[in-house]
């Protein structure tokens, strides 16, 4: 029991109770700090045009009460793009002006949010952002409402991320909630355009499930069999070990690489952000054998593997890293 007025706190336990005197102020610090507000790059109260019209926010700035989670995972994103700006800046890998590609835009929440944070939070830099979706309805929506708002150097394109080829370099691929495969059409698509800095948060890991339960000779079945026959132990599993080999294959094609919690548990399941910086490339060798052991051991050949080893800084053969 807590009892400000007579800064009280009251422990039971079993039988027996003590009562433990504490400082007012600090008493009342911790409880005042424990449930202030959290500040956000974008504030609630500001009337912000695209969630307005996406439906998050009223006309009056404030955020409806079933959108608050989504309020909540925008600027967890935006905080994620500004320490890349920052980083990009700081490394030299851009100047004044930064390229963007949002793969699998889809209703582009996030496209609209960090063209918002761009022209308002970003006066050093100008900008294109370019969004990928496969749904035509969707891309009509988006192009519509970019204009409706006069969001210049702002477009989204209907196609498949294997297709596209309307660019030569960007400095900045997202690919967010891609499902499958399609993180690694994304991945692969951003090596090629030789992007500075990638985002994506994969779903639905299937391809790594499915290859690790049907090889029941790899050392993974038969030192783990446990995991391996208990469908939703495995799941787990294969989601952690694909955004890991995606780490690794990433981290020798020259960027170093992090594993970030992009939005708790209870918001949504698809937790893993990879954030992939271009560094310059150190432990190649010892990479390229971590990479290696990880796929003997899981007893796979992944597709990304296949999209991307030509991308690699070491011949995977030879163990020599290329000049």
């Amino acid at each position: 029991m807590l009892q400000i007025e007579n800064l009280d706190i009251s422990f039971i336990k079993k039988k027996e109770s003590f009562t433990k005197k504490e400082n007012k102020n600090n008493l009342i610090k911790n409880y005042i700090e424990h449930n202030k507000k959290k500040q956000y790059i974008l504030n609630e109260g500001d009337k912000i045009d695209f969630l307005i019209e996406l439906g998050l926010m009223s006309t009056e700035g404030k955020i409806l009460k079933s959108s608050y989670n989504k309020f909540r995972q925008i600027n967890r994103y935006l905080e994620f793009i500004d320490d890349v700006i920052e980083e990009l800046k700081s490394k030299k890998l851009i100047n004044n002006h930064i390229n963007v590609l949002d793969f699998g835009c889809g209703k582009s929440y996030l496209t609209f949010a960090l063209y918002y944070y761009l022209k308002h939070y970003r006066k050093d830099l100008s900008f294109s952002i370019v969004g990928l979706d496969l749904k035509k309805d969707v891309i009509e929506f988006c192009n519509k409402l970019a204009q409706k708002l006069n969001y210049e150097n702002l477009e989204f394109l209907n196609g498949n991320i294997k297709d596209y080829d309307r660019a030569k370099e960007v400095d900045l691929v997202f690919s967010l909630h891609a499902c499958n495969n399609a993180t690694d059409y994304s991945l692969e698509k951003a090596l090629s355009l030789n992007a500075k800095a990638i985002l994506a948060v994969p779903c639905c890991h299937h391809e790594f499930f499915e290859k690790i339960q049907k090889n029941k000779n790899s050392e993974f079945y038969n030192t783990l069999k446990i995991m391996a026959d208990n469908g939703v132990v495995l799941d787990k599993f294969a989601s952690l070990a694909t955004d890991s080999f995606r780490s690794l294959a990433l981290e020798l094609c020259g960027y170093k690489t992090k594993m970030i919690e992009f939005i708790d548990m209870e918001h949504t399941p698809k937790n893993i952000l990879i954030k992939a910086i271009k560094s310059k490339p150190s432990n190649l060798k010892e990479k390229l054998k971590e990479y290696n052991k990880l796929k003997e051991f899981l007893g796979i050949q992944p597709l990304l593997e296949e999209l991307t080893k030509k991308y690699f800084l070491i011949d995977t053969n030879t163990e020599i890293p290329y000049n």
